[in-house]
Parts: structure tokens; C-alpha cells; sequence
């Protein structure tokens, strides 16, 4: 071999040795929680194209990679995007749309939230979540008198912190046709002295609910939005969503694909017929960012609205034990839905009696 070639042999070697993978971003003197199978920690590690590409010391890394750019975690801690397993991302979203009623202390401060909402929210339904009467001093459930003089042509429904009770006014109960003394299978309709009280509980939500105008696509876009901002500013990076539409599914998925949204959703769908005939229409969707794969079924309601079945009756409510929310030949015939087609069963169950 001539000197020349020699010469081209060991520089073109050379050049192979010291090449160097290139990636975005070297975050180094920090500690790092890898969540590997020895659960180690690190120094240092390299992101390319907006996922971690390798892991380990500062030295090490720059060795094998060149980075655009370089970020000083100053020893800051760390972790792997955290997963909520059971949350719901797009009804968070709606409810900072809505009158925040988290945190009152009395039925009047959540009047007065309300008509504040309602001074700069003016025109359609006023509606509202959060307040649970065991947080009051009075820890009974209000009637809907004082709500029905404030907004005697407005509709109103303020939804408990918990999802399975709702005060409605009058107006709202006229709009869903809600007559005293009317009856509903996992759900009631409170009275006193043979009057509507406006306390819905569970399925009696329903019936009043489904009166409320369908969201646009912006409205849509802005709850899913605004929710993920709040949640990837936690460290949140995925979410189960238990219990969305088939529609809410396919404007997910089209909003994640503009990259109008980002977030990683594990998605259940609710117990509706028409979720049913959206699943088999369109089977199993599994992409990077979605996954609807599983119903969500509910065995019975939740204690704080006594929907909770139970198996000796509420101390606070004597003879009652709440309520299934449905019958047992329905959640028999969910099942063998969800095993015929391959599809996950998921049953929130609260009541001991519930859960047996």
C-alpha cells in the first residue's frame, strides 16, 4: 500500500472515529430519575427530535453526541412525565369555562359566585361545579329558591364536586319537562313538602344535562387546551380521560393531528349506545398520543350525594342505601359486549354494596 493511500486509510479512520451523532439538546449537571429497571439516576442526558435519546454522564454524552444546544439543570431533579390514571381531562376543562365553586364554605358564597359568573357571562346557561355541602356549617343540601329568584329566565345547573349531584332552578327543570314525584332508575329527584327541591342526584343529572346547547368545535378546543396547559405545567403527560363520546374521540384525534393538542389521553368511553355503534364502526384506535380501547360503567353513584350503594343504610339518611345505576342484566350484557369484541370493561364501583 502506497504512503498516499496509507495516509487516506488512517485519516478517513480517524474522521469515522470522531464523528459524532447529532441531536438537539444536552440538559446536564442535574439529577435524573430514570425509572429503569434498577430505578438509577443520572447527570446528564440528550433529547432528539422531542424524545431522550440516551442517559448518563456529562463526559460520556458529549463524546457521542453534538448538541445545538446545551441547558444547566443546576442540579434540579428530574422525572418522567407523570400519568393520571383516572382523571377527567375534558370535563376539568369545561369547568374553567364554568363557575369555580371548589372551595365554598356556605350556599350564599355560591350564589355569589354564581351571579358574579353570570354579570360577565351574560346569555344561555349558567353552569357551574365544585361545591359539596359537608364543607359548610349548615352540611345539608340546599333547595333551589334563592337560585330561582336570581335567575328566574335563565337556566341553571351547579354540578357537586363529585359529579353525582346537581341543584338545577326552576327553569332548567321546566326545559327538561322534570315533574314532582317523577321517578328514575338509578337516580332521584328531591322533594320537600311535595316540591322539587332542584337536588338531582345521578341519573336524574341526565334528564336536565342533555337540554344543555352542544359545544362548538372552538369551545371544544379551548377546554382541551386550557386543560393541558394546567396539566403539563404539573409534569402531567398523559391523562386517562373516564368517559368521553365517540365525537369527543374523533375531535381529539383531529385536534392531535394539526398539533393543536398534545397531550398523551388513554380515553374510556362512557355507557351510551351511541358510543357502542361508534366502537364497532371504528374498533380499537391506538395511535402515539390516543388510545380508546375501554367503557366506562357505573356500578352506582358516590357517597357525599348517598348514590353510593351501600350495604346497611346512610347514618345521616335513615332507611336509605343508595342505588345501582343500573340493572344487573345490563352490566351482564356490557360484558359480554366488551369480551365478544375485545374491548376493556371498566366499573367504577364506590358502595360496598356496589362493589359486591
Amino acid at each position: 500500500m502506497t504512503k498516499k493511500l496509507l495516509l487516506l486509510f488512517f485519516t478517513g479512520w480517524l474522521f469515522a472515529c470522531n464523528k459524532k451523532e447529532s441531536a438537539d439538546l444536552l440538559v446536564y449537571n442535574a439529577t435524573i430519575y430514570t425509572v429503569d429497571s434498577a430505578f438509577s439516576i443520572t447527570e446528564a442526558m440528550v433529547i432528539r427530535d422531542g424524545k431522550i435519546e440516551a442517559t448518563g454522564t456529562k463526559e460520556a454524552l458529549e463524546k457521542k453526541y453534538s448538541c445545538k444546544e446545551t441547558l444547566d439543570a443546576e442540579g434540579k431533579f428530574i422525572y418522567p412525565g407523570f400519568i393520571d390514571a383516572h382523571a377527567h381531562f375534558l370535563g376539568y376543562g369545561n369547568s374553567l369555562q364554568r363557575v369555580d365553586l371548589v372551595g365554598t364554605e356556605s350556599w350564599e358564597e355560591v350564589l355569589e359566585k354564581t351571579k358574579r359568573f353570570a354579570a360577565t357571562n351574560p346569555g344561555g346557561w349558567i353552569l357551574g361545579r365544585g361545591w359539596d355541602q359537608n364543607d359548610w356549617a349548615v352540611k345539608e343540601f340546599p333547595d333551589n329558591s334563592k337560585l330561582n329568584e336570581l335567575f328566574p329566565d335563565r337556566p341553571v345547573l351547579l354540578t357537586r364536586i363529585d359529579g353525582h349531584a346537581a341543584i338545577a332552578n326552576n327553569k332548567a327543570i321546566e326545559l327538561a319537562g322534570i315533574q314532582p314525584g317523577q321517578q328514575i332508575t338509578g337516580g332521584d329527584f328531591e322533594t320537600s313538602n311535595g316540591n322539587l327541591t332542584g337536588i338531582l342526584i345521578d341519573n336524574a343529572i341526565d334528564l336536565v344535562a342533555v337540554k344543555i346547547p352542544a359545544q362548538t368545535e372552538a369551545q371544544l378546543k379551548k377546554a382541551l387546551q386550557d386543560a393541558e396547559k394546567n396539566c403539563f405545567a404539573m409534569g402531567l403527560t398523559t391523562v386517562d380521560d373516564c368517559g368521553l363520546s365517540g365525537e369527543n374521540v374523533e375531535a381529539i384525534k383531529k385536534f392531535q393531528q394539526a398539533g393543536d393538542l398534545k397531550m398523551r389521553l388513554y380515553v374510556m368511553l362512557s355507557d351510551d349506545p351511541k358510543n357502542y355503534a361508534w366502537a364497532e364502526k371504528n374498533g380499537i384506535t391506538k395511535t402515539d398520543r390516543l388510545n380508546v380501547r375501554s367503557f366506562k360503567v357505573y356500578g352506582d353513584g358516590a357517597l357525599g350525594s348517598r348514590g353510593a350503594c351501600l350495604l346497611k343504610p346512610y347514618s345521616d339518611k335513615a332507611g336509605h342505601y343508595g342505588f345501582l345505576l343500573s340493572t344487573r342484566e345490563h352490566f351482564d350484557s356490557v360484558a359480554n359486549w366488551s369480551y365478544k369484541n375485545g374491548w376493556q370493561m371498566c366499573t367504577h364501583a364506590i358502595g360496598d354494596s356496589g362493589n359486591r
